[in-house]
């Protein structure tokens, strides 16, 4: 047992003890991402299980790494906020039993290790469960203005700065420091198509985004979905969270399967428009690209490799895309690129 492993769990046990919890027997270390956030599966005496969320920080600003368009002092860990207007809201999330925002820790329901993905790529895909993500989507979609001020999501959104930064963050991790080496003149036809690009989508944001809605963040516990690593709410566009789910990257979809979800989103949803699908399409690439980016960041600065599978399959899933897409004859500047790529 290592001594930083040691020292969280000296801290994990001090807020169960100040919680007036039953005593703790033992504390297991959960896989995760690479994010400023551990969890931990905490078995007590009675045969129950919690599940303890420590921040690496107990800095109440904290938010992802990537958002840092705001320089607003929080009163509370985003977590808590946003946890708390998505219950008034009625969406399925973990219930906080304790909170000690000094040591940054909070103490949640364990719902298990079924993650949507594990469920998918164990029993194949379910239509159903992909139509319950969809619904519960649809019921946090809210427009800005119907959000209380109290809630952060307010605080932060999707604006073309920082679609910006994603797609740059791309070209940094994605491109070059995948040792391409692109011609100039391709260099700034990229460039040019995503500054476009950056500027169309930041016309659509107006409603309440999860931002990191997909396969792993979304948990199957007693036949139903509960959502997961919610933080990160801001305000951006409804074609984003959906995007997020069809498009992911743990998960292959045929693209029947996709376009029927989307229908199904279309169904039901107050933002349906004539456009929408073009611009679901092209938020789905900036999405995937933007991943491609980042998993290569994490190998890079955080020395953990186990995303790095996942980046073949999401370039040749954007190349496939851009070439069947006749909405924008300019996404052939994309497929030139990911030639170099993949």
């Amino acid at each position: 047992m290592n001594d930083d492993f040691e020292l969280t769990e000296k801290r994990i046990l001090s807020v169960f003890n100040n919680a007036g919890l039953k005593k703790v027997v033992s504390i297991r270390r959960l896989p995760g991402d690479a994010s400023n956030r551990s969890y931990y599966r905490c078995y007590l005496d009675n045969d129950r299980s919690y599940i303890a969320m420590v921040n690496a920080s107990s800095d109440k600003a904290i938010v992802s790494e990537e958002i840092a368009e705001h320089s607003k002092d929080f009163n509370e860990l985003p977590f808590i906020n946003i946890h708390r207007y998505l219950n008034q809201l009625g969406i399925r999330i973990p219930m906080i039993h304790y909170q000690d925002e000094k040591e940054g820790i909070l103490i949640l329901d364990d719902l298990g290790n079924d993650l949507l993905g594990d469920v998918i790529n164990t029993k194949g895909i379910s239509p159903e469960l992909y139509k319950q993500a969809i619904d519960m989507m649809i019921r946090f979609q809210v427009k800005e203005e119907h959000i209380p001020n109290w809630c952060y999501a307010r605080l932060n959104r999707f604006n073309g700065n920082l679609y910006e930064f994603e797609f740059d963050h791309f070209i940094e991790y994605g491109i070059v420091k995948a040792g391409v080496e692109l011609p100039h003149n391709l260099m700034s036809k990229i460039k040019r198509l995503f500054h476009r690009l950056s500027v169309l989508f930041e016309r659509y944001s107006n409603i309440f985004v999860h931002r990191d809605y997909h396969s792993r963040n979304l948990i199957y516990f007693k036949e139903q979905l509960y959502t997961i690593d919610f933080q990160d709410a801001l305000i951006g566009p409804p074609h984003y969270d959906l995007a997020s789910l069809l498009r992911d990257a743990y998960v292959d979809l045929p693209e029947e399967f996709v376009e029927q979800m989307v229908e199904y989103y279309l169904s039901k949803s107050p933002y349906a428009s004539p456009g929408f699908k073009d611009i679901f399409t092209l938020i789905g690439i900036q999405r995937m690209l933007k991943a491609a980016g980042r998993f290569r960041y994490i190998n890079i600065a955080k020395g953990n490799d186990k995303f790095m599978k996942y980046i073949p399959r999401l370039l040749q899933r954007v190349k496939r895309i851009s070439l069947s897409y006749s909405g924008d004859p300019s996404l052939d500047v994309i497929v030139e690129v990911l030639e170099r790529l993949v």
